[in-house]
Order: structure tokens, then sequence, then C-alpha cells
């Protein structure tokens, strides 16, 4: 895959420099002239015979010369580049641009080999605004150290190697750097290190592993900026240094976990630099030294060679914690959650007045919780959904109905209420960006509280959207929890599909209800008479349903009369038609489907307790 950055520069390059060190060199396509026209790759009067280079199979080759920068306007691709054991230290400037230019988008793409440096002189590569370095095929980075404020990519079977690989933070005039591995990449023994941006609301250096087929082992990580994992494993330790980390990593609630091994020690500087959806695998011999203070961090589950460890707190010799592991170190503690319920979405049809979408949920415990609320249509066609909202409009009121946040078009914030500042970086950030810029999304730290998110169209436009709560930084205190949504419920496509996740070690017990007819008792109008309620997993398989839920429907993982445990639950529904199902799920994704019976239709009320 091939990925464009947009980044947002005005003056200055985020310089990415390789120290190279020498392979066996290849002869080149064509040759860098020891008294070239001018700077630009791109000009055949700066090459020998065959040149530019721009080709799978091309090889480009520097000595000497009197032109030791170098500029990249377009897409250049070659095999490798070379430098002879009399090449000078060349700079070359991927993407250059000037004072009020739009950038150029260059990228320098090697489909085969590597960098090989046979000169003892540091050779300089510079990612401009927009610009990239990327690796495709089964090339190598080899013993290169890069760093950049662009982005470094890992295609296909590439692999980073023992290169050294730098992400820094933007500002206010520069972009922020990013290190991909998508595809069947490799991340060898590679050091990657990741840094904040300066001030405090511009873009952090990442390494984002999301785009990979499964997971990846890398050397080391360092610094403190962030790391997205998404459903893929990161494993680290396999160069053997210590290192220090204090960023941010997680995995957008999909289960991603970080391991460690090797003999080098990790220390996690910030008792917040693991989400509480991210989980910790370790092995005997492999340490993470939690090197800070001041409370536990939150995690979703931890290994040690093979084996789940039980909820609770758990720290090396020096922390005084209740489970005392030789794999950790330091004064520190972990605290492994119970399973909890996070990133909540509903799908439905979305018309006006009192048939627009509205989505509640609760932020429980002693301390705030930091979430992604999102609105989304357009991108709902790539799934082959049909009638997509266009352009869907969101808004956040507190548990008094007053509204304390809204958005249109996620790309441009609203100030105002809750949001003090612009959102757009954050949202970003965050690993939730909506894909379309018509979607709308906000991002807020809420109190302990009742929240509702109101979903509408644009001048009153109609059609099938998605609200979506995610978790993004778990406090030890604080979780989500009983999550509902009310929309119309219409038939085949346009039914009501609410989704959730048991995130954790251990299973949670949770009641689902679909409810309809007592809706009126709340003025709300056309509710749906009989509505019924589908439990699904991850793979799409019917696991439970309901019709009455005075009458259990047996089968999937119902194996008893549900009546009794429904009503001592507390969460019985008022009305004998409406639908509820009690279940202990273990750890994943599960789908609620409301409809109505006969293909009736009407305004439902689809919702989720967590019992624990």
């Amino acid at each position: 895959m091939k990925i464009k950055i947009t980044c947002y520069i005005v003056h200055s390059i985020a310089a990415a420099t390789l120290l190279l060190t020498s392979q066996v060199s290849l002869a080149g396509s064509a040759t860098w002239l020891s008294s070239p026209q001018d700077s630009a790759w791109e000009n055949l009067n700066n090459w020998s015979a065959g040149g530019p280079p721009n080709g799978p199979s091309d090889i480009a080759t520097f000595a000497r010369s009197s032109q030791r920068e170098v500029n990249i306007s377009s897409s250049v691709e070659v095999n490798s580049v070379g430098f002879t054991s009399s090449s000078e230290s060349f700079t070359f400037i991927i993407s250059p641009h000037c004072l009020g230019c739009p950038p150029s988008g260059g990228e320098l793409i090697f489909s085969g080999a590597w960098i090989d440096n046979q000169s003892s002189v540091l050779q300089t590569f510079a990612a401009g605004e927009a610009g990239q370095i990327i690796f495709n095929n089964i090339s190598t980075a080899g013993h290169a150290t890069i760093t950049n404020g662009g982005a470094t990519i890992f295609n296909d079977s590439s692999t980073a190697d023992s290169a050294t690989l730098v992400a820094y933070g933007g500002g206010d005039f520069y972009p922020n750097g990013a290190i991909f591995f998508d595809g069947a990449s490799s991340g060898g023994t590679a050091r990657v290190k990741v840094f904040r941006g300066y001030p405090s609301h511009a873009p952090n250096g990442y390494l984002d592993i999301r785009g990979h087929q499964e997971g990846v082992t890398i050397g080391s990580i360092e610094g403190d900026g962030n790391i997205f994992l998404g459903a893929n494993d990161l494993t680290v330790g396999t160069n053997n240094i210590n290192t220090t980390f204090s960023g941010f990593i997680s995995n957008d609630g999909h289960r991603g976990s970080l391991g460690k091994v090797g003999s080098g020690v990790l220390t996690l500087q910030n008792n917040n630099s693991i989400a509480d959806t991210v989980g910790l695998t370790l092995v005997s011999g492999s340490i993470i030294k939690l090197g800070f203070t001041d409370g536990p961090d939150v995690i979703a589950s931890l290994v040690i060679d093979g084996v789940s460890q039980p909820p609770g707190i758990y720290g090396g010799p020096m922390s005084g914690a209740p489970h005392i592991l030789p794999e950790f170190a330091g004064p520190g503690t972990v605290h492994v959650l119970t399973s909890t319920l996070v990133n909540i979405s509903t799908r439905a049809f979305v018309q006006t007045g009192d048939n627009v979408m509205i989505g509640g949920f609760i932020v429980e415990g002693p301390s705030y919780k930091e979430v992604v609320i999102r609105a989304l249509g357009p991108e709902l066609t790539h799934y082959g959904v049909p009638n997509a909202l266009a352009n869907p409009t969101l808004e956040l009121h507190d548990a008094t109905g007053a509204l304390i946040a809204s958005n249109d078009n996620w790309m441009t914030t609203i100030i105002g209420g809750i949001i003090m500042d612009d959102e757009v970086e954050w949202i970003r950030s965050s690993g939730h960006a909506p894909t379309d810029p018509r979607e709308s999304a906000i991002i807020a730290v809420l109190p302990p509280g009742n929240y509702t998110a109101i979903v509408h169209g644009v001048n009153s436009t109609v059609g099938v959207a998605l609200v979506e709560v995610y978790d993004v930084v778990g406090d030890a205190g604080s979780l989500l929890g009983n999550i509902s949504t009310r929309s119309l419920v219409r038939t085949d496509a346009d039914v009501m599909i609410g989704g959730f996740i048991v995130q954790g070690t251990g299973p949670k017990r949770v009641v689902m209800r679909a409810i309809g007819p007592e809706l009126t008792q709340h003025g709300v109008p056309n509710p749906l008479a009989d509505p019924t309620v589908e439990l699904h997993n991850a793979a799409g398989a019917l696991i439970a349903s309901n019709d009455n839920w005075m009458t259990t429907i047996i089968g999937g993982i119902i194996t008893s009369d549900q009546v009794a445990a429904i009503r001592a639950s507390g969460h019985a529904p008022g009305d004998p038609s409406e639908s509820a199902i009690i279940a202990t799920l273990p750890p994943g994704n599960y789908t609620a489907i409301v409809r109505g019976v006969n293909d009736t239709t009407g305004v439902a009320l689809v919702e989720v307790y967590d019992l624990e």
C-alpha cells in the first residue's frame, strides 16, 4: 500500500538522515555528474547516459560532485542508491518547496535492493512536506539511520533490518513524522524512536502497524510519541538494548498487544503509556521496568510465557504489589482489569424530528474518560450499505440535556461548550479520524455522568448512519457502561444494528434489551410495537435471540430459562412484547440486531448493560 501523508509545513524541512554502512556494490544505471546543471534529480542533464534513474531495476550511483544537494520533486523509483568509496556527503531533499508554494509530494521508492554506501561519510535524506521514503517488495533499509518529518513506509516483504528509524513530532509550521509497517513487512532488529510534537497541541511522531497482515517484531521502541497497534501485536526487544518510552501505545480497542522479548530492559516512564485496551505479553528473562510511582498503569491483559494472569495489580520486587513477577522491575505497577465494554457503535436509518438517531452512554467511576464520538455516513458505502446518510452531523449533550459540543465535518472544529480549541490533529492522533471529510467527530475528556449523542442529516436529509463511542485512554477507575441507542427501525438493511466489544482477559456478564412499547411513556411517537433482538459473534454467527423477554428461546449460548435472571438483574423490560437476552460473554466483538416482528417498523431502543 502506498500512503500519502498530508502535512502542514510553511518553511523548514525535517531531515531524514541515513547513516549508511558498506554493502555489496552494484553497477549503476546512471551516475550523478561531477558538475551537474542543477540540483534536480529529474533533470537528465545532471546524469550520465541513461539517467535520470527512475525504474524498479535502475541504480543511482553517486561519487564526487560539485552539487551535493539533490532535490526530488516527483515520484522516483529505484532498485538501489549507491555511494562509491570516494563519494562525498550528499543531502537528498524529498519534496522540496518554497514559501507559499504547494508541496510537491516527492517520494523515493526502493523496489528491490538497498541503500549501498561504500563511503565512510554521512548521507542525508530530507523528507519535506508530504515527502515519503518507501520500501517495496524485498528491499531493505539495511543499517541506515532514518530520521524524518515525512513518512517511512515498509510494504510487501520489505524489512527495516537493523536500521534506526526516527519519527519526529510536528510543530506549528512543520508536520509530524510517521513510520508504517504494512503488508508482510518485517522490523528485524530495528531501533524505533517516536517523539512528541511541540507545542503540546502539535501532532506527535508515530509508529503505525495497523495496516500489517498480522503483527510486527522490532528491535526496540523509545521516545515520547505514539504507537498505533490496531488488531496487531507489536513485539520489541530483539536488539537486546535498554530503552526508555514515555509516549502512548493504543490499539483502537481492537485487542492488539505489546510483547517484550530479549535481554534489554524496556523502561516505561509514565503510568499511562499503555491504553487500557492493550495487553502485555512477556517471556521469562525479558524485563519491563515500571519507572513511575503515581499509581498503576491500567492494561487489558497480562500473559507470561503463554499463561494468562488473572485480574489484579502486578509489579516487580520493589513495587510492593500484591502480585510480584520477575519480569517487572522498578517501583511502578500495572493493573490488569476485569473485562469491560468498549467501543460501542450503532447503525440505523436516520430520519428527522423524533426519528433522528440518539445514542446514550455513561462514564462510570471516579475519574475522567477520554472518548471519541463519531457520526459516519459516506464511508458506509464502502461496505455495501445502501442509502448512506450523505452528510451526518453530531451533537453531544450532558445529563441535563444541555448541548456541550457539536460538529459538522470533522476537519472543521466548532468551538463552543467544552470544545475550547481546534480538534483536528487531536482526532487524527487518536487513530479514529473518519475517512470522509463530511463525517463528524468530537474528542473530549468527560467527567463521570450520563451523555447523549444525537445524529441527524444536514438540511434534514435522511439515510443510514453509524454512531460510535471510542474509549481512547483508560483511567484506572473509569469505564464506559450501559450503552443505548434510539432510532427508527425499518426492514432489510435498515434495521438497527448495535456493536460492542468485550475487552479483557475474562468473561463479561451483560443484558441486551430491545425496547419499543414503553417508549410511549416518554412521549416518543411511533414506537416499534413488537421488537426482537439477535446476538451475533465476531464471525457473524447467531448465538442468541429473543422475541418477548418472558419467553426464553433456547439455543446457541442460551441453555436454560432466563426470565428469573433478567428480573434479578434489575433490567427487565416494562412490556412483555419487548425482548431481552442475558449472557456471559468471552472477550470479543459482538453485534445486536433489532427488527420488528413480521417486518413492522417504528422507533426502538437497543441497550447493553454491564452487570459487573
